[in-house]
């Protein structure tokens, strides 16, 4: 087994370290933070993932004497190195994507005509829909710390220069289409 977490084991473990917390109100904190626009985190696999970590040491977990049918979660001393380990290599480390639109252009031409268009129409007004979403979440963000802007800064960037992107994109092929 790898020693790296994975993007939801690190975004967990990264909720664990502001306080100890019971699945119920991690999920509740993705939710407000509004952290699966940006993260792989799914609701049905929070307890999965907190199961995941104290198996492998990284969190360990105790009964809630509030209550007493839930189990708060903290991280290890081990937990805490990983960690630390994997915001360094997350801040460090730019990862390749691999975006199946990459895919879906390189196939273009096999599509039925104005099939192509209309999927990139669909993904124009999704992204807008995106982009929405995610500058509401950052006017009603509670925090204003320089990092959480930075967060919110980086998705919206990359929204819109996806948007312009796709924008001329879509005229472009579209011109082409003409051509042909």
């Amino acid at each position: 087994m790898s020693d790296e977490l994975t993007n939801a084991e690190y975004a967990l473990l990264g909720l664990l370290m502001e306080h100890p917390s019971h699945g119920y109100d991690l999920e509740r904190t993705i939710q407000t933070r509004g952290m699966r626009e940006w993260t792989e985190l799914a609701f049905s696999s929070i307890y999965f993932i907190l199961n995941k970590l104290e198996k492998r040491g990284l969190a360990e977990s105790r009964r809630d004497p509030a209550k007493r049918t839930r189990k708060l979660y903290s991280p290890t001393p081990a937990g805490r190195v990983a960690f630390q380990t994997a915001t360094e290599r997350a801040l460090a480390i730019p990862h390749p994507l691999y975006p199946s639109i990459l895919l879906g252009l390189s196939n273009w031409q096999w599509a039925p005509p104005g099939v192509g268009m209309k999927a990139l129409g669909t993904r124009l007004d999704a992204l807008q829909e995106i982009l929405e979403r995610v500058e509401a979440a950052r006017h009603g963000a509670p925090v204003t710390l320089p990092h959480v802007n930075a967060l919110f800064d980086y998705s919206l960037t990359q929204l819109r220069s996806e948007i312009e992107w796709l924008t001329r994109t879509m005229q472009l092929l579209g011109e082409s289409d003409e051509q042909d």
